[in-house]
């Protein structure tokens, strides 16, 4: 799986660690087709529809951090309800929250994924991989 922190989400990176300045994150799936690059925006994603799909609240509280810095979050699930979620799901995306959301990071799968009525799509943050 290949992942990329776009421009805008290395500087979202330096205005936390630097200047202390800590936004809300959200954590969604996107459908593009590998047109996304680290010259790549907020506006540049497109999310999956139907199934259910919405994006989820990163709660910074949740994270634990270890020796070495190793941290763990809750595995996050997608879980597409009478529907198919379409169009095929290419990875998921971290962003801000706030007035015009940065892209932090995004990964895409090593393939697209089909999440069909009563599938699930898994992103584990703790080892950064995903499943459908």
């Amino acid at each position: 799986m290949a992942g990329i922190t776009p421009n805008e989400g290395q500087s979202y990176i330096a205005e936390a660690v630097y200047k202390n300045q800590f936004l809300d994150k959200k954590i969604g799936l996107f459908t593009n087709t590998g047109s996304l690059s680290v010259t790549s925006t907020w506006a540049s994603i497109t999310q999956p529809s139907g199934g259910g799909y919405a994006e989820k609240d990163l709660v910074a509280g949740t994270y634990t951090v270890a020796a070495g810095g190793v941290t763990t979050y809750p595995l996050q699930t997608w879980t597409a309800v009478s529907t198919t979620m379409t169009p095929a799901i290419y990875g998921y995306y971290i962003r801000t929250v706030e007035a015009t959301p940065r892209i932090v990071h995004f990964e895409f799968n090593d393939s697209p994924r089909t999440v069909a009525d009563g599938d699930s799509y898994k992103v584990n943050l703790d080892t950064d991989t995903e499943n459908g």
